[in-house]
């Protein structure tokens, strides 16, 4: 899962509401369109997904290569497609197949300036590298960001706390002051004290964060009684899973409402939980999502988990149909009481959060290395964090035919940047990472006890 720590991962609060300014008519014209269908029945909200999903089908077909070779293989035509159903007619879309394909994926109508190349990876462990449409995909983001953060009471140019993976600073101001960025490698004691007298004195009216780092800094006000920060209203998670313990824990500890968003850097699903239930809310405007078993099939019943696959209405640029996120979902058929018709998923288990612990003790949280890997070389095809040790940690190399020591050194120098002192890294080759009973990818193997809370 990468809510969004693959969509915001390069872009602070400052950075993404200069982009939004740029691509002001794109983020309007979405934003009020969402502020309207949001309250749409069930009937409505199947017709506008029908509609979507033939136009996307139609541009597929003309403009996509890759697509129109699936078409003909299968012997099928875009007006072959009659219900939303249909769409499991075609094959599944892989990181394996956009590695091989990633030019045939890519939409002939549009012109070479459009195109902004992207990647993933993280809880997958396997990078994939694809193409997004420059400007309008984060315009298009925080509109659909900015509605969930309607549900809560907050806006975009409120003051606020953003705690992220910065290597190159412990803290630092934006937008005149207005916004306080704070590194999440850098929640020693010494500094969570610094941070909290800064936090009271901005006076934020949200913390936009990763689950796990907002718990440490949760547990450390909790541990020493320090009063909460009264012109608190919402805390806002990314980029992990966030249980119910942890939803309960932080309302306890912050007096405020606390949301959890979901969203990937292929655009081919998002989603949050609203004001009322720690449920997540699927935007159906954004594309269509399927819930599949081991098998593929699609997954019926009550609290049944699956793997999320998504068909986004925004990449046009660069389709994604019936994409294997490879996160895990929560299967229901209720409908949340807040009176959105929005269909709902009891969690998504895909970015289940872990820590590394440093040579002091000190719990640092996984997300902001996610995509360290991708960043810094595109010849290998996995790898995998291990630690048994304070301190230490492994760095489990699936190598690819291009692999040199120049990628290993690149790899063991932005580690050591984004890291410190704190943590000695150390690469290991090997011929394949294995995967769970559940047949999924761990990101880190963590021998140490990493008890953070205890009730």
């Amino acid at each position: 899962m990468q809510v969004l720590k693959g969509l915001y991962e390069d872009y602070s609060i400052n950075g993404m509401t200069i982009q939004t300014i740029l691509n002001s008519n794109t983020f309007l014209k979405t934003y009020l369109f969402l502020k309207g269908s949001q309250w749409w029945n069930k009937e409505k909200i199947n017709q506008y997904q029908m509609q979507q999903l033939k136009k996307l089908l139609n541009h597929s077909y003309e403009n996509v290569p890759y697509y129109r070779n699936v078409f003909n293989k299968l012997k099928l035509k875009p007006e072959d497609f009659h219900t939303i159903k249909d769409i499991q007619k075609l094959p599944f879309l892989t990181k394996d197949i956009i590695k091989k394909n990633i030019k045939g994926l890519m939409a002939k109508n549009y012109p070479d300036y459009k195109f902004e190349l992207s990647y993933s990876g993280g809880t997958t462990g396997i990078t994939s590298y694809f193409y997004i449409e420059k400007g309008v995909w984060l315009a298009n983001l925080m509109a659909y960001s900015s509605i969930l953060m309607d549900w809560i009471g907050v806006n975009n140019f409120q003051k606020a706390v953003q705690i992220e993976g910065r290597e190159d600073f412990s803290w630092s101001y934006q937008q005149f002051g207005r916004i306080l960025v704070i590194s999440s490698f850098h929640m020693s004691d010494e500094n969570l004290l610094i941070f909290i007298n800064k936090i009271k004195k901005l006076k934020p009216k949200y913390i936009f964060t990763y689950p796990s780092a907002i718990t440490i800094l949760g547990n450390f006000i909790k541990k020493r009684k320090i009063d909460h920060f009264k012109k608190l209203k919402a805390i806002i998670c990314y980029g992990e899973t966030m249980h119910d313990w942890q939803y309960k824990f932080l309302k306890d500890v912050f007096k405020c409402k606390v949301q959890s968003q979901y969203g990937l850097r292929e655009q081919a699903a998002f989603g949050g939980t609203c004001e009322v239930t720690n449920n997540y809310h699927i935007f159906p405007e954004y594309g269509i999502v399927e819930l599949i078993d081991k098998n593929g099939k699609t997954v019926t019943k009550e609290s049944e988990m699956g793997e999320i696959v998504g068909t986004g209405f925004l990449t046009y640029i660069f389709p994604f149909i019936r994409y294997r996120t490879g996160d895990v979902g929560i299967f229901t058929k209720e409908r949340c009481s807040c009176g959105r018709a929005h269909p709902i998923l009891k969690n998504i288990e895909g970015r289940v959060q872990d820590f590394i612990v440093s040579k002091k003790g000190h719990l640092a949280p996984l997300t902001s290395v996610y995509h360290l890997i991708a960043f810094t070389s595109k010849n290998l095809k996995e790898c995998q964090l291990y630690q048994e040790k304070k301190g230490e940690i492994i760095i489990n190399i699936v190598k690819d035919k291009n692999y040199t020591k120049n990628d290993t050194d690149n790899i063991l120098y932005n580690f050591k940047k984004r890291a410190g002192n704190d943590f000695d890294f150390k690469v290991k080759f090997v011929d394949s990472i294995p995967r769970t009973s559940r047949g999924k990818f761990r990101f880190l193997i963590q021998k140490l006890p990493v008890d953070l809370i205890k009730f």
